[in-house]
């Protein structure tokens, strides 16, 4: 067996089936950060000043209505990730068997989510669930669920297993994902006495989200002769069911998602994280022989460090175009952006990066700004023969 794929010893044959899964999560957070980033983008949001008195307010004009697919998809990614944690406890429960479940049987196989020990206990005892093995007070798999259940954190409602089972409760029964435009951050430029923001200093230092946007808000007032430059920033967010709260949507789903392929997989199988997590990013688009052999070869970058990623280097792009073609450059800014469009994002962030390095020695900046400036005049156009 080879180092890789010995690093993922631990999942069983009987188990292979999980790693299917998350990587089908994967791809579907992946959709939904891409829109989720192209919605952002565009500019959501439309702004208008209007003048009373001495002072002028922004004011929100419009808000682009958010994608449908966007809280289809994060319903999607949520309903898998607990299909992920169903399909192995029901599996390991088989396993332990040594023989099919009937069909009475099957049908009390559930993770549950018990908010006391006490809940727990009760489900443990409830009708032909107490009669199988594997749920005996005691046994192996008893003690990794209840290792898992959200009374072990001293606030329960957010245990991920509590919001995994809420916001898949509510998207199955009820209505999809509750998803929508929220505001994020608003700041000035530059700092003004008189400026007054809808969102207080308090808010945006919070892990969760701002207000809600809505047509008619006003977002910021200050003195009207003054020019004051106002940065605004937009969230998608999701709603957890059960409290209310609103989170910025991909935060919600990386959370989840390494909670269960971190945490939840590894517990139910072996009892213990401490093992190497399941890459994110196995194939599943082609057909394989051999599946284990498929993991040793697989990406541990989640959709959501991806989205990150792509978000950083869209930043870093325009940086490089700046700073390239920039005062007494002999490149023209369209002929840096043609140079930098090449580039995946892992490349321009490593550029990027090595300038951040040396951007206090003025000798190594200068040198390495030659470098790139020549290696953008090798690609262009007009140097080619």
């Amino acid at each position: 067996m080879s180092a890789s794929a010995a690093n993922h010893a631990w999942l069983p044959d009987h188990q292979l089936h999980v790693a299917a899964t998350l990587a089908h999560v994967d791809q579907t957070i992946d959709r939904v950060a891409r829109l989720t980033h192209d919605y952002s983008k565009a500019g959501p949001l439309s702004l208008t000043n209007l003048a009373q008195g001495n002072q002028s307010h922004l004011t929100v004009a419009a808000v682009a209505p958010l994608p449908q697919a966007i809280p289809r998809l994060i319903a999607d990614a949520l309903t898998q990730l607990r299909a992920a944690m169903e399909h192995t406890l029901y599996t390991e429960v088989e396993h332990r068997l040594g023989r099919p479940m009937t069909a009475q049987e099957a049908r009390c196989i559930e993770m549950p989510a018990c908010a006391s020990a006490d809940d727990f206990t009760k489900w443990l005892r409830h009708g032909r669930r107490s009669q199988l093995q594997p749920f005996h007070f005691g046994a192996p798999l008893t003690e990794r669920i209840r290792a898992l259940q959200p009374f072990q954190r001293r606030d329960s409602d957010d245990h991920p297993l509590r919001l995994l089972v809420e916001h898949t409760n509510l998207s199955k029964h009820r209505t999809p994902a509750v998803a929508a435009t929220r505001l994020g951050a608003i700041y000035p430029d530059k700092p003004h006495p008189d400026l007054t923001v809808a969102l207080p200093l308090k808010l945006r230092s919070q892990a969760g989200d701002g207000l809600p946007l809505r047509v008619g808000d006003i977002l910021a007032s200050g003195p009207l002769d003054a020019r004051i430059p106002i940065s605004v920033m937009s969230t998608v967010s999701l709603q957890r069911p059960h409290t209310g709260v609103w989170n910025i949507a991909m935060r919600e789903l990386e959370h989840l998602e390494e909670w269960v392929r971190t945490s939840a997989i590894p517990v139910l199988i072996t009892g213990t994280r401490d093992v190497t997590p399941l890459p994110p990013q196995l194939d599943i688009m082609t057909g394989h022989e051999d599946l284990r052999g498929e993991l040793a070869n697989s990406e541990n970058t989640t959709a959501a460090q991806r989205a990150r990623q792509r978000m950083m280097a869209q930043i870093a792009r325009s940086d490089l175009v700046d700073l390239l073609s920039g005062h007494e450059s002999p490149l023209s800014p369209t002929e840096v952006r043609t140079w930098v469009d090449t580039l995946d994002d892992i490349s321009v962030l490593q550029k990027t990066d090595q300038l951040i390095r040396v951007v206090q020695v003025p000798t190594s900046l200068l040198g390495l700004m030659q470098e790139l400036r020549d290696e953008v005049r090798a690609r262009s156009p007009q140097t080619e023969h």
